[in-house]
């Protein structure tokens, strides 16, 4: 395993470069100051990792401020907070239960995420070499080759899946296949780089260990400013406003407003738990990871993500439900007029549909008569 140790040397340099901010990559910084290399593994690595730290203390304070918020909104006490911090920190999407096989594989993906890079040998010797001196038992190397690869293929598979699949591939952007690429890449660079692969390949083999931190440092940023959020299919969604009614936390809120129906959402407030697709009649809400660092700064309130026009009423004109939910109603039940009408409007309507459908109402006016004489001579025969 002689790319083992050689990837294992280069980090615990790497390690006091980083951490402890001395160069010690000998014949590397020239005459006109710092070459790529240097810089890559050491100030920009720096800062990467200030930056990813300061998201991620940033962000955790923003979720406990929503949360802290939909506590007033639900009603909730002390109970409420940590049950909704439990659920953050350890999600299960109950959408799971519709796709089992697809969640499955989105897990170990994450999982294989996580592990890797905190118990990977040369990841924990850089550590140990740093002036922070912090060490832990590492991955056996053949474990991380083989979380490492089950990381690349479902990587593989995701990206694709929303290639060949026409449904997925309509709602991908490239955003979606950056994210996938650029999240494995620095697994696959690893993977190379501990095992020598492209070793005299060029300028890839010359440069394999600087692109692996390099692309290390892009998805770390991205991490940082990473969200899974609820987004709705406006083809799809029908304004029933199932998904309110389903969210735990309040995340989701509809509102009224002049002739539409729009819906609030935020993503801080989100716990991920997927009530809002579970619930979803219409399967429009699906839960996406987003790449905003605009969102990131979009703490307090919530913002639109979904409107559609309300349906008026024929008779008195009052708007009284979401167009495309009268619209499939209409197509599910095409002789039922009343739908056309207010629910007030329908209890003024019943008298006239019951009297439409009585018998009595629809005999002929000498039918009536005829019955007025036979009841007279029944009652005087009594």
């Amino acid at each position: 395993m002689e790319g083992r140790s050689t990837g294992a040397e280069g980090g615990a340099v790497r390690a006091v470069s980083f951490l402890d901010g001395e160069d010690l990559l000998a014949g590397q910084v020239g005459a006109y100051g710092m070459d790529m290399e240097s810089f890559v593994e050491g100030p920009l690595l720096r800062l990467v990792f200030v930056l990813f730290t300061a998201a991620v203390v940033a962000r955790l304070l923003f979720f406990i401020m929503a949360v802290l918020r939909s506590r007033n909104d639900k009603g909730g006490g002390v109970s409420y907070v940590l049950q909704i911090l439990g659920r953050f920190l350890l999600p299960y999407h109950k959408a799971s239960l519709r796709k089992p096989l697809y969640a499955s594989l989105r897990y170990i993906f994450h999982l294989c995420l996580v592990v890797v890079p905190i118990w990977l040998g040369g990841h924990v010797v850089l550590w140990a070499e740093s002036r922070f001196e912090w060490d832990w038992l590492s991955l056996p190397d053949s474990w991380a080759d083989i979380l490492s690869l089950v990381l690349l293929i479902l990587a593989g598979w995701f990206f694709i899946r929303r290639i060949v699949f026409k449904e997925i591939r309509v709602r991908s952007s490239f955003r979606d296949f950056a994210i996938i690429f650029f999240t494995a890449l620095p697994f696959l660079t690893g993977y190379f780089l501990s095992h020598g692969t492209l070793d005299g390949v060029g300028f890839l083999g010359d440069n394999i260990r600087t692109i692996h931190v390099l692309s290390g440092e892009i998805m770390i940023l991205m991490a940082a400013f990473l969200f899974c959020r609820t987004t709705i299919n406006p083809d799809r969604c029908i304004g029933c406003a199932a998904c309110e009614l389903a969210c735990p936390t309040g995340t989701i809120e509809s509102r009224d407003e002049g002739k539409q129906r729009i819906f609030d959402y935020s993503h801080y407030q989100c716990i991920c738990c997927a009530s809002c697709v579970m619930t979803c009649p219409e399967d429009a809400a699906e839960l996406r990871h987003r790449f905003s660092p605009a969102g990131f700064f979009k703490i307090a309130g919530k913002y639109e993500i979904r409107k559609t026009d309300l349906f008026e009423c024929e008779r008195c004109g009052a708007l009284f439900a979401p167009e495309p939910q009268m619209d499939k109603a209409k197509a599910t039940f095409p002789d039922r007029d009343y739908l056309r009408f207010c629910p007030e409007c329908r209890k003024t309507n019943m008298g006239d549909l019951f009297q439409k459908l009585s018998p009595w109402h629809r005999k002929t006016a000498q039918d009536r008569e005829r019955g007025k004489n036979s009841l007279f001579i029944r009652s005087r025969d009594l």
